[in-house]
């Protein structure tokens, strides 16, 4: 059983996103099928997640997961196609509120984390810089599934420049201001940041 969900790919920088519910004997099934299929995506990457509905249910998944199903489970978010009666757990408002508190933390410690490389990987560094604006907006009731969309509109409402947005993904020293700006907009709520 699958569910598939529509966001906004970005070719050479998204993957395709693909969550399935299935058996755990499906595997070997599901890795002959993607073998036969892996000609006809044209270089596009496929992220696919496995998961059970015992697992599911338990909400043994990812906090990125979990937010997905609360975004299911809403209506928020649609699946492209389901199996015919499956079901799956919503996740209620503060157990999503609390992972994305932990995502946001995570993100902010990895944002600092690339910046200490010198030379940054350019896609992780625009990708964990997304996430935490995602966050971020998601905080104020904003759902942006597009990473440069969510840049935009988080830079926007800070009255920040939004135009290093788009030079971010080539340029070190733009993708370097444009984690910085995001990093201080998340620092400056918290208690106690003096600026």
């Amino acid at each position: 059983m699958r569910v598939v969900a529509r966001g906004k790919y970005q070719h050479g920088w998204s993957d395709l996103g693909v969550f399935v519910v299935a058996d755990a004997s499906s595997l070997d099934g599901m890795r002959q099928i993607l073998a036969e299929l892996e000609a006809e995506l044209g270089g596009v990457k496929l992220g696919l997640t496995v998961l059970t509905r015992a697992e599911c249910r338990a909400g043994a998944v990812t906090s990125r997961l979990l937010h997905v199903l609360a975004l299911i489970g809403s209506g928020a978010l649609v699946p492209l196609w389901s199996a015919p009666g499956l079901t799956l757990p919503a996740p209620d408002t503060a157990t999503d509120v609390d992972v994305s508190l932990r995502d946001g933390i995570q993100a902010a410690i990895e944002i600092r984390r690339q910046l200490l490389k010198g030379a940054p990987d350019l896609r992780d560094l625009y990708k964990v810089t997304a996430l935490l604006a995602k966050i971020q907006l998601r905080f104020t009731g904003i759902e942006c599934p597009s990473d440069g969309d969510a840049l935009t509109v988080l830079l926007d409402a800070k009255r920040q420049d939004t135009n290093m947005v788009t030079t971010a993904r080539t340029d070190r020293s733009a993708a370097e201001a444009l984690a910085a700006m995001v990093l201080q907009t998340w620092l400056d709520t918290l208690p106690g940041t003096a600026r």
